[in-house]
């Protein structure tokens, strides 16, 4: 089991988790390297004080820092102020990544990504 940290900003992912806020279309990404011998990821998306609008979209690829449309894993799941929301994908590919699919507002979010 391995446990990864997901910072959303403007940047490839890190080992940090900090607070996002107004963001629309960023991503964090995990590649074949953290992706190795994970067959379930489960993202936690933790939402801060005072979001009233957002939406964060699990997706994947064959091969990270892709440049085209990533294929969506299900539907985007709208973040809630002070409430922790999951995505489980199965089966996982060479890359993940969650992406803001609709502007968040407010305190903004942190994600955690859980592989097994």
């Amino acid at each position: 089991m391995a446990l990864f940290y997901l910072e959303l900003t403007a940047n490839p992912v890190t080992e940090v988790s900090t607070p996002i806020t107004a963001l629309n279309a960023v991503t964090a990404e995990l590649g074949a390297e953290r992706l190795q011998n994970i067959n379930e990821l489960t993202y936690y998306i933790v939402g801060g004080a005072g979001i009233t609008v957002g939406a964060v979209q699990a997706e994947e690829a064959h091969v990270a820092g892709y440049a085209g449309t990533w294929a969506a894993n299900g539907s985007p799941v709208t973040v809630v102020a002070n409430a922790v929301k999951t995505i489980k994908v199965t089966g996982v590919s060479k890359a993940a990544r969650i992406r803001v699919s609709t502007l968040i507002d407010g305190a903004g979010i942190t994600v955690f990504a859980l592989g097994r």
